[in-house]
């Protein structure tokens, strides 16, 4: 008899924090700059999601026993010392000093991105929910057109198509907060990913 696929559920919040809380019974410390689901929640916009997606800042020794511990209790996560390299297009420069302290215990901490650093780290990828979560955050944040596009200033572009597609989606995403202000983004933003 095959064996069953489990169904993956939305993690609970104190799971989304395990790293954090693995390190503080290892008694080490680190950092932990989440991003994408995780971040909605942190900006007070709940959004379920399956996995933890961070940028860790650990030493590798620890960094080895923090994924073997996440794989053991079954998390999806995708943890990586540099979330700019995860992407052709980088985030503005910056973005790790205008991160935001949410959470911290003994010497471990966990940030969010700047709202505006998050908005261009979702328009790099750009699919819909990428687009729903910026849209998001620039209305909880009360982001405008303008301060989104003079943000973006602060990416290096590279010489690469991917640059091209970014700045339509961005052009295309400054249009539609101009043009649509008070829309909300749609009930399936929530759904786990």
């Amino acid at each position: 008899m095959a064996e069953r696929i489990p169904t993956l559920e939305p993690l609970p919040i104190v799971c989304r924090h395990v790293p954090l809380f693995f390190a503080g019974e290892k008694g080490t410390s680190h950092g932990l700059l989440v991003i994408d689901g995780v971040s909605m929640e942190l900006y007070g916009l709940p959004r379920r999601t399956l996995d933890i997606d961070a940028e860790v800042s650990c030493s590798p020794d620890f960094y080895e026993e923090l994924v073997r511990h996440l794989r053991e209790k079954g998390f999806l996560f995708n943890l990586g010392d540099d979330i700019d390299h995860w992407g052709v297009i980088p985030l503005p420069e910056g973005y790790g000093e205008r991160s935001q302290t949410v959470l911290s215990i003994g010497q471990s901490g966990v940030k969010v991105l700047d709202p505006l650093d998050f908005i261009a780290s979702k328009l790099r990828r750009g699919i819909d929910q990428d687009l729903s979560d910026a849209r998001a955050v620039a209305l909880r944040f009360s982001l405008s057109a303008l301060d989104i596009a003079s943000h973006m200033t602060k990416i290096r572009f590279p010489l690469s198509e991917e640059t091209f597609m970014f700045k339509k989606r961005l052009t295309v995403f400054l249009n539609d907060l101009e043009t649509n202000p008070d829309m909300t983004p749609p009930e399936d933003s929530r759904a786990p990913r």
